[in-house]
């Protein structure tokens, strides 16, 4: 598996987790919206600056990669799991 597709991967898979934490941030700790979608993309800069330099990969490029599955999985996933928490509780 090449490095790009190592990234994405990590990156996709990373995107649950995040959505995850933002969601337990939002409605256990009551944090507003807009404060934990900034906390997501502070973590989307960070994993992408970690994987690029784990994987010998350029950071722009590194950056670059998977963008686009990481916040739609990542928004997509925390949206359901909010809507799942707010029509359970």
């Amino acid at each position: 598996m090449k490095a790009s597709e190592k990234i994405w991967w990590t990156k996709l898979a990373a995107a649950v987790g995040v959505a995850i934490i933002t969601l337990v941030l939002q409605v256990y700790f009551n944090l507003a919206g807009q404060t934990t979608f900034m906390l997501g993309v502070i973590i989307y800069l960070g994993l992408s600056d970690i994987l690029s330099n784990m994987n010998g990969v350029e950071r722009t490029r590194g950056l670059k990669i998977g963008v686009g599955a990481f916040f739609f999985t990542w928004i997509t996933s925390w949206v359901f799991f909010f809507t799942i928490i707010q029509t359970m509780g």
